[in-house]
């Protein structure tokens, strides 16, 4: 009996400590199993990444050359077509440009307090004008200079006196013609422009008593010789004329006198008393302004805007003896 209990122990024993075994090496096994699994989880997590970072970095050198020269070649075929734009639409003002019609308003024999009502239209009406001033109306009136310098419009020596024995000799008319570009030099701060008018025009007959007929087609010549360029114009106000005290006959002979004309240099005056010239210069802008002209001056003129002039007697008019 006792034989048989020892026995069934033994018996149960062993079993527990094979089935613990057992046991033991299957919880071994299965450990082993997941730590082998996370282990190649890891491996082919760490692997993939691996491979998108070589396939960055080992991306062929030839073709990212190829790449970057193709875009490269569009960006300059882009900047080229926006460059034949400009060009285009540089050319195309420029054409119209040269086509539209001009007009150079220009004032004689100022300043004066004349000056500053004109001033006053030009500026409301953002339009910049040319003032052939004489030298001792600028000593006079240094503050108008300055203000008419300052607003945009252009100055320009017309002679220091005015005074037609200028016209005597060429020494006369140097002196005097020195005298007014000091003074210019004094009020402005800077060197008068080669540019200028002479009193009565280059046609003027006022120099027959003085210098003789040949006085200036001379002196014309001297000045071009010196670099210098003389201003006449083509319309006439009458400002300084029989109809000056007539606005409505001013007004008519401006519009009359720019008929047919492309190009237009108008002589006005700014000294008292012509107020005739304040009174129609608003319909002077006007008319102008609604059949198409460009107003310029000689502040900001052209190589070619000189040189249509030129062909045009308007300017550098070949003087012979008349």
């Amino acid at each position: 009996m006792n034989q048989k209990i020892w026995f069934g122990v033994f018996f149960i024993t062993t079993l527990l400590i094979i089935s613990a075994f057992i046991g033991l090496n299957q919880s071994s096994q299965l450990r082993f199993a997941n730590e082998k699994i996370a282990t190649l989880e890891k491996q082919v997590e760490t692997h993939s990444n691996g491979d998108a970072r070589q396939k960055l970095d080992e991306e062929p050198k030839e073709q990212t050359h190829v790449a970057k020269q193709a875009k490269l070649s569009q960006q300059i075929q882009q900047l080229n077509e926006k460059i034949k734009e400009l060009e285009t639409e540089l050319n195309k003002d420029t054409e119209q440009e040269k086509a539209k019609k001009k007009v150079f308003l220009t004032f004689d024999d100022g300043p004066s307090p004349l000056t500053n009502e004109i001033l006053d239209i030009l500026n409301k009406r953002d339009v910049k004008a040319t003032f052939f001033t004489v030298g001792n109306m600028m000593e006079q009136y240094p503050e108008i200079v300055k203000k008419t310098h300052g607003n945009g419009h252009m100055i320009l020596p017309h002679s220091y006196s005015h005074n037609y024995g200028i016209y005597s000799t060429f020494d006369t008319f140097y002196k005097d013609f020195a005298k007014v570009e000091n003074v210019y030099q004094s009020i402005l701060g800077i060197q008068a422009p080669p540019i200028f008018r002479f009193p009565g025009g280059s046609t003027n007959q006022s120099s027959f008593k003085y210098g003789g007929k040949q006085f200036m087609p001379n002196i014309t010549a001297d000045l071009r010789d010196h670099g210098y360029s003389y201003v006449d114009w083509n319309v006439i106000s009458g400002d300084a004329t029989a109809i000056s005290n007539k606005p409505d006959k001013m007004l008519e002979q401006v519009i009359k006198g720019s008929q047919n004309k492309d190009f237009v240099v108008a002589l006005f005056h700014d000294i008292a008393p012509n107020k005739s010239t304040v009174k129609i210069l608003p319909a002077v802008i006007d008319f102008y302004q609604k059949n198409g002209y460009q107003f310029r001056t000689f502040r900001d003129v052209t190589l070619d805007e000189m040189d249509e002039m030129v062909k045009r007697g308007i300017v550098n008019k070949p003087i012979t003896d008349r």
